[in-house]
């Protein structure tokens, strides 16, 4: 849809137009066409990019996390305290307690918060040698010290004890006759500690934000550092709260929710058989409303309550459309129900002493009086009683509207009904339930001492801050956080740990998000792509399973807003606005309604002009730019967001193109820009009021179907809409989605590539590098941008950027059948490559293990039980490479079997640990340190260097995984004319089936560019066609098709057919064989069943199951059957008596002339002769024995064989 411009041409501002311009913004549309016909496509197309790239420069890719916590700091920690109001502690009335003096009360008010830097506090010893009792404490200290990177949060509380005395007054001046007179005992005013906040790497509140070095130059910050594991929180998405909402099932209701149960509000469309009356004399439905948690109060009580003085008043403020019998006969039913249940309802205060009434034999009756629990809890951002009486009737008019299907039914799957919840809304809601419950201690704590005879002590004595600083670490650690509007409830999934395969898994992790169903047949169509997605959210970026479509990724652009808390009233005023009037009787009847937030705050007569007016002046920084605009014509509305969690892009404005001459030079930024206009933050709601170009050229494409004028709006690029692992994937619209999906989703985040640039001063569990990682040949426009975006690092030294998000490397594939070892997806690769370094990585694991710190903890352990770590001559492993502190010395070479730390008692026990079954490693660091909860701990880390063997896993960029299968040497490899030897082959059934062609043309476009070729682009439906492919590799001079002639390395022929051959960028999947490899001949056993135990790195053996069972039956393999489950697992033998058939058992007993023998025996016989033995499953010999327990015996028929 067009954008209408105002009715009355305005002068600019001083000020206003930042770029000198002499036209104003709102020029007529005359001149739209001739600013874009002033540029050629490629100019704009460049532009593009220019302007993406600085969006990334300005925002980087986790902005929304960030910028969530930098808001709950500046605002959010202090809401908290402000919403809890003052804290009246009332004495606890005991009067055996009372004695002479009166009771006493207290007050707690809470005051300004204030955050410290992150610091470490140091402890005497070093106080006295460097005179620092404080040092920075930097998030990798944390990592280091399995610390909790947080800060100390101080309060000011100000405390009054006092009496309370009636005390008798003059009538006549007061106005009454006794009150309570307040004589203050003591007050106290001070900052308290009230406990530590985890802060976010790289937020304000931490040491790295403005650091001159980073720890890691892929570290982008974004996530919290709870004892040692870094956490990150994924967005939930919720729907959107103090907004109405029409639904029509299961009955017709329109909801104003709310978070707070008491401030929601539903009017209902009820049948009137589920009412008491008989004879309505109306319709057969009558409109209800839930308000204060009062169910099913008529509609007319409350309007008549909040101030309406008549019936055609009431029907005036609902405005609906009176010529219509349903909506007639519906208001008349409304009308004979509230008769029904108030008697003159319309009299004076009547209506409003039947709330009243009904409030008070609620099950839980409000401490305020009437009018102020309407006030506060009856749409409570709005005020005046009049004007909620409006925005109630506005209310029942969408119901009518919606009932008779002139408004459609709200959908909970579309984005702009919904809100992400990131780092604030989270961290406030949990933070308030810590809150409150430190609260209650403190209050049953000053409540004991309020008593007669007792002191009260000051506020560090009740107030215990280890309630929120331990609430909110076991929240991180759990992952189990506070539900968002049911109470006592927690839900999880919220936390997630940080994954650090690669940089792209890390910033991935960070950009998730996340439905909450209540259980996976529930979800509806919340799983299906909904076209509000577009731009916003990437529909290929999901996993495959039970969360497919409920976790998702944001689009590569995408950014969440803030909650914007500066005031525009007068701005909307100045755009034409009217303010909403305070009375009921004035008619709005033929005036556009304004809503802020859902909130009802003025109406305007022309809508159109006042919408174009509100975007110019955004586009002219008067407006913050995160507002969202949106212009409903058909219910004469007008909705304006400024509230946090919706998803916006950026988008060019196609009429301020024409300001790009002025914008020459690179001195501009992505903040010019939107001030400028030239590039405009749109939300979803906005969106649909945008005509929005796909691509640059459709603004030049003008046929007899398309007539590029009427685009008010174009993308970016093309691939934006895309999330950020899928738009770094060459041709992807070529190749099937599930492929897609793979690459996306699974293959680039477990590709090896390097993880970190600080490997020294982490101590990860586990972590791969790839010894000589590459870029691709080819290029995307997103992984342009995003390389050209980096302001730090190595750019500044003059090296080329750094493609973090590409893990593998550039291998020459040709696919061909080679011996029929690349069968099944199976690869074979060249000897000799992989003896060059292809592909060869190092895998480090590091062991930890902790004991007791004696000086820290202050309390004697007996010193026999107190662990220390230490070389002992231990019995369960090796201790040839431990030094006598217990920890192995750099470069020791550890099998498996090995001690790697020794840990041991003073009275001699051993706690030292082995390293298990299959793993191994040279030493590559010991770490030795210490944490705060009186800890002192150790960390061996064993490095392996892997070069790929049989089994590995690897993956191009297309999802075509594959394991190596084979390892070819060199010279028996075919070749080429030029004497070009393949790295790997593939066969060519990989393709057909699986749909991706994205994998040749890769190859064709990465052989072109090694020749020296200028097209280098291959982003997702913007790319080359293949035309432009093939013609650059045919004047290389190389075959148009990738087609090579080749030579059998073997033989020498030639070999009759082409094979297609090309540079293709393969990764390497952390999937080893040498991590899965499992074999056993003899083993631990489980000491109950006597089978083979289940773990592989317990030696355990391998699971023979009853489909396996199946196999071998079907083959008719009965020895190897008996020998699988029988002979080889836990064979045993057992006695049987013949003649009872019962199990008899071995004992000692005695014989005639006084000698004992120990043998088999049957006691129910009272025999030893017929006793046979029988070779039987240990698990069977168990199962009878315990049945025998239960009273159930078994008999055994027996044969001679």
């Amino acid at each position: 849809m067009e954008e209408a411009g105002p009715s009355y041409k305005e002068k600019p501002s001083n000020g206003a137009a930042y770029l000198d311009l002499d036209e104003d913004d709102d020029d007529d549309d005359m001149m739209d066409a001739p600013s874009v016909r002033d540029f050629d496509e490629l100019t704009l197309k460049n532009f593009s990019k220019r302007a993406a790239t600085l969006m990334f420069q300005h925002y980087g890719l986790i902005s929304h996390q960030i910028k969530s916590y930098n808001e709950f700091i500046k605002d959010g920690i202090q809401n908290v305290f402000d919403s809890m109001g003052e804290i009246i502690v009332e004495p606890g009335y005991d009067p055996s307690k009372k004695g002479d003096q009166e009771w006493r009360f207290a007050s707690i008010k809470f005051g300004k918060v204030t955050l410290e830097r992150p610091w470490f506090w140091t402890g005497d010893k070093f106080l006295a040698d460097t005179g620092k009792d404080k040092l920075e404490f930097l998030p990798r200290h944390a990592r280091l010290q399995n610390m909790t990177y947080s800060s100390r949060m101080k309060v000011q509380f100000t405390k009054e004890v006092y009496t309370q005395e009636l005390v008798r007054s003059d009538k006549f001046k007061t106005g009454k006759e006794k009150y309570l007179d307040k004589k203050t005992l003591e007050t106290e005013e001070r900052d308290v500690f009230i406990g530590s906040i985890p802060i976010m790497v790289k937020s304000d509140s931490c040491w790295m934000c403005g650091a001159d070095k980073d720890d890691c130059d892929y570290d982008q910050g974004g996530y919290f550092i709870i004892k040692g594991a870094e956490k990150t929180f994924i967005a939930q998405e919720q729907l959107g709260f103090n907004r109405v909402w029409v639904a029509g099932t299961p009955n017709w209701r329109v909801m104003y929710r709310s978070v707070n149960k008491r401030k929601r509000v539903y009017v209902k469309l009820a049948d009137t058989s589920d009412t008491d009356s008989e004879d309505t004399g109306g319709g057969s439905q009558v409109i209800t409303v839930y308000i204060l948690s009062l169910m099913d109060i008529p509609i007319w009580i409350l309007f008549f309550a909040l101030g309406v003085s008549s019936d055609k008043e009431v029907v005036n403020l609902i405005d609906a459309d009176i010529k219509d019998g349903n909506i007639v006969n519906i208001l008349i039913a409304s009308i004979h129900a509230a008769d029904q249940v108030c008697d003159e309802f319309r009299k004076g205060r009547n209506a409003l002493k039947h709330v009243e009434k009904l409030l008070k034999d609620s099950r839980f009756p409000p401490t305020e009086s009437v009018n102020e629990c309407i006030e506060n809890y009856l749409f409570p951002n709005i005020t005046g009683f009049s004007r909620k009486a409006r925005y109630l009737g506005y209310m029942v008019k969408c119901l009518l509207e919606g009932y008779l299907g002139q408004r459609k039914v709200d959908n909970k799957d579309d984005f702009r009904n919904k809100r992400l919840e990131l780092a604030g809304e989270l961290l406030e809601r949990e933070l308030k339930i810590h809150l409150k419950h430190a609260e209650k201690r403190m209050v049953k704590s000053i409540q004991r001492d309020l008593y007669p005879g007792r002191t009260v002590h000051p506020m560090e004595h009740y107030l215990d801050a280890a309630i929120i600083t331990n609430g909110l670490s076991r929240a991180f650690s759990t992952g189990s956080w506070s539900h968002p509007y049911k109470n006592m409830e927690k839900t999880s999934g919220v936390v997630a740990t940080l994954r650090r395969a690669n940089p792209l898994q890390m910033i991935s992790d960070m950009r998730r998000t996340r439905q909450q169903v209540l259980y996976a047949g529930k979800a509806g169509d919340a799983r299906y792509p909904h076209p509000s997605h577009w731009g916003k959210i990437c529909y290929l970026s999901t996993p495959d399973g039970e969360n497919c479509g409920l976790v998702k990724n944001l689009a590569g652009t995408a950014l969440v807003s803030t909650a914007i808390r500066e005031q525009f009233s007068d701005i909307l005023i100045a755009c034409g606005m009217d303010k909403l009037v305070d009375d009921t009787s004035s008619s709005l009847a033929g005036m556009d309604k304004i809503f802020v937030n859902g909130d009802w705050v003025g109406t305007c007569k022309n809508s159109a002009s006042f919408v174009a007016e509100f975007r110019s002046r955004r586009r002219k920084n008067q407006v913050p730019h995160l507002v969202e605009i949106k212009r409903d014509a058909k219910h004469k509305e007008v909705r304006i967001f400024c509230d946090a969690g919706r998803i916006l892009r950026p988008l060019l404005v196609v009429k301020n193109l024409h300001k790009i001459k002025l914008l020459k030079g690179g001195g501009h930024s992505f903040q010019d820009l939107l001030d400028n206009g030239v590039v405009e933050l749109i939300g979803p709601e906005e969106e649909e009021d945008c005509c929005t170009a796909w691509d640059i050229k459709y603004l030049f494409l003008e046929n007899g179907d398309h007539n590029p004028r009427k685009y008010t709006h174009c993308e970016l690029d093309m691939s934006f809409m895309l999330g950020l692992s899928c738009g770094i994937i060459p041709f992807a619209n070529h190749d099937h989605a599930k492929r897609v999906l793979f690459q996306s989703q699974k293959h680039s985040q477990q590709a090896i590539g390097y993880s970190c640039t600080n490997p020294d001063i982490r101590v990860d569990t586990l972590s791969h590098q790839l010894f000589y990682p590459q870029r691709p040949l080819f290029k995307t426009v997103l992984s342009d941008c995003l390389e050209k975006s980096q302001p730090f690092g190595q750019r500044q030294k003059g090296m080329i950027p750094r493609p973090e998000f590409f893990n593998g490397q550039c291998a020459i594939v040709a696919v061909n059948v080679h011996l029929g070892y690349n069968q099944e997806d199976s690869l074979v690769m060249n000897r000799a490559s992989l003896d060059r370094g292809m592909f060869r990585s190092e895998h480090i694991r590091s062991y930890k293990e902790e004991v007791d710190n004696k000086e820290a903890l202050g309390k004697k352990i007996k010193s026999d039980d107190a662990v220390n770590f230490g070389k002992i001559q231990s019995k369960i492993g090796r201790v040839d490479s431990l030094d006598d502190d217990g920890f192995p010395f750099i470069g020791a070479n550890l099998q498996s079997g090995d001690i790697v730390i020794g840990k041991f008692t003073e009275a001699g026990s051993d706690h030292s640990v082995k390293l298990k079954h299959t793993e191994r490693g040279m030493v590559q660091k010991v770490v030795l340190s210490a944490n705060d909860e009186g800890k002192n701990f150790a960390v061996v880390s064993l490095r392996q260097v892997r070069s790929p063997c049989l089994g590995d896993k690897f993956s191009s960029m297309h999802g075509q995984k594959g394991v190596l299968g084979y390892l070819e040497s060199q010279e028996n490899f075919p070749f080429t004319v030029q004497g070009i030897v393949p790295d790997i082959v593939i066969n060519p059934h990989a393709f057909p089936s699986r749909q991706t062609p994205g994998q040749m043309l890769e190859s064709a476009l990465g052989k072109g560019i090694a020749l020296g070729g200028s097209q280098r682009y291959a982003t997702p439906f913007s790319s080359l066609s293949v035309d432009v492919i093939t013609d650059q590799l045919h004047r290389a001079g190389f075959s148009r098709w990738g087609n090579e002639r080749i030579y059998n390395g073997r033989t020498g022929e030639m070999v009759k057919s082409l094979v297609f051959m090309g540079p293709t960028f393969y990764q390497r999947l952390v999937h080893m064989s040498e991590d899965k490899v499992k074999f056993r001949n003899t083993g631990p056993v489980h000491p109950l069943t006597r089978q083979p135990v289940a773990d592989r790195k317990r030696f355990g053996g391998i699971k023979f199951g009853e489909m396996e069972r199946d196999c071998l039956i079907a083959h008719g393999a009965s020895a190897n059957l008996h020998e699988r489950l029988f002979t080889l697992s836990d064979c045993s033998e057992m006695h049987v008596c013949r003649r009872c058939k019962r199990m008899a058992a071995v004992i000692q007993r005695s014989v005639p002339g006084g000698q004992k023998v120990r043998g088999p025996y049957c006691r129910i016989c009272d025999s030893f002769e017929d006793v046979i033995k029988v070779s039987v499953p240990y698990g069977a010999k168990l199962l009878s024995q315990e049945l025998f327990c239960m009273g159930i015996s078994l008999k055994f028929d027996t044969e001679l064989c």
